[in-house]
């Protein structure tokens, strides 16, 4: 009888930290996806203000004009190589630092 309760008790330990791993891991994703968004935000508006279109933007950095449009849209997120070749493009870098939350 000892054995069963104490693989009881593991199993719930187990389940409950990997609840809590989950919770962790969507709060993380969701805020990787607010950040990109910002930036994407902050990008397009950008083009915006220097007047170049996605096709002159692909252009220059010889991505597609489907895939320029999906990452703009929130339909697709870009890797930290496509917006850094977007921002190279508008005479402009991407900065990424290591912060504490």
């Amino acid at each position: 009888m000892e054995y069963g309760r104490k693989h009881a008790g593991i199993s719930h330990r187990k389940k409950a930290r990997e609840k809590r791993l989950a919770v962790y891991t969507e709060k993380i994703q969701e805020t990787v996806l607010n950040k990109s968004a910002e930036t994407i935000r902050l990008l397009v508006e950008e083009r915006h203000n220097q007047k170049m279109t996605q096709q002159e933007l692909s252009d220059i950095t010889g991505i597609q004009p489907s895939n320029l449009a999906r990452f703009e849209s929130g339909g697709r997120v870009p890797t930290l190589i496509v917006l850094e070749k977007y921002a190279n493009a508008l005479g402009k870098h991407i900065e990424i630092k290591i912060c504490d939350d």
